[in-house]
């Protein structure tokens, strides 16, 4: 207990020496531009993409958000859906002409280059389709290109596939950020589940630890020694 309530100590500190937005990168990315509406003359219809998609990825699919945008003068169809229960992202020409394919490797190094404010060298681009448990990017739909550089900050940027948005830093910052939460929550595996009994049991010894600690510093007190003394004295 004496280790855990350190740690508890210790990380409590960091997350408040540190502000949130540099343990999250955002210092050293752009900040997302907000696509302009399209204003195009030849465009197909919503019923028109939506065709496009069911062949691209079959029946069975969920359409949960659609929209007309224009990225750098050319217009396209952002569509957003489910499908055998994966959240997928399209961008189809507003013409109907196809989609806009998966960025390759030196496509996705050279949009995340364009999202730093700083210009910087990738040292890789991985392609990630798995992650193993308590990965420091978890909770998001998969796959994702992963471009990694060694300066600023060790920072590792993750990029949505098929649109090239940035779905994710990670840096130094954030990796001991993300280890000291670890201790936190103590869960050990997923780094995610603060409801567990492990941490509810140490929670409570914790509590007694300390209330036990008060009690014993006013039991030895001067004041609460003379009441003691006093009621000795006088016994009933």
């Amino acid at each position: 207990m004496a280790l855990q309530i350190l740690a508890w100590m210790a990380s409590g500190l960091y997350f408040s020496l540190i502000p949130i937005a540099e343990i999250r990168g955002e210092h050293l990315t752009k900040p997302a531009e907000s696509p302009a509406p399209a204003q195009l003359e030849s465009m197909v219809t919503p019923t028109v993409v939506a065709g496009l998609i069911r062949r691209d990825i079959g029946d069975g699919w969920t359409l949960s958000r659609m929209e007309l945008i224009s990225v750098e003068g050319q217009g396209y169809w952002r569509v957003e859906g489910k499908h055998a229960g994966h959240v997928f992202t399209r961008l189809v020409n507003a013409d109907g002409s196809g989609f806009v394919p998966r960025l390759s490797e030196e496509e996705a190094q050279a949009r995340a280059v364009q999202w730093l404010r700083e210009p910087a060298e990738p040292r890789s681009a991985e392609w990630v389709e798995q992650l193993a448990a308590g990965s420091e990017f978890r909770g998001r739909a998969l796959p994702v290109w992963k471009v990694t550089f060694l300066e600023p900050e060790a920072v590792s940027l993750y990029l949505h596939p098929w649109t090239g948005e940035l779905l994710a830093r990670r840096t130094d910052r954030w990796r001991i950020f993300d280890f000291l939460w670890m201790l936190h929550i103590m869960d050990f595996s997923e780094r995610d589940d603060f409801n567990h009994p492990l941490l509810q049991v140490a929670a409570a010894l914790g509590l007694l630890i300390v209330l036990s600690g008060v009690a014993y510093w006013v039991m030895s007190t001067r004041l609460f020694r003379r009441r003691v003394r006093r009621i000795t004295d006088y016994p009933l």
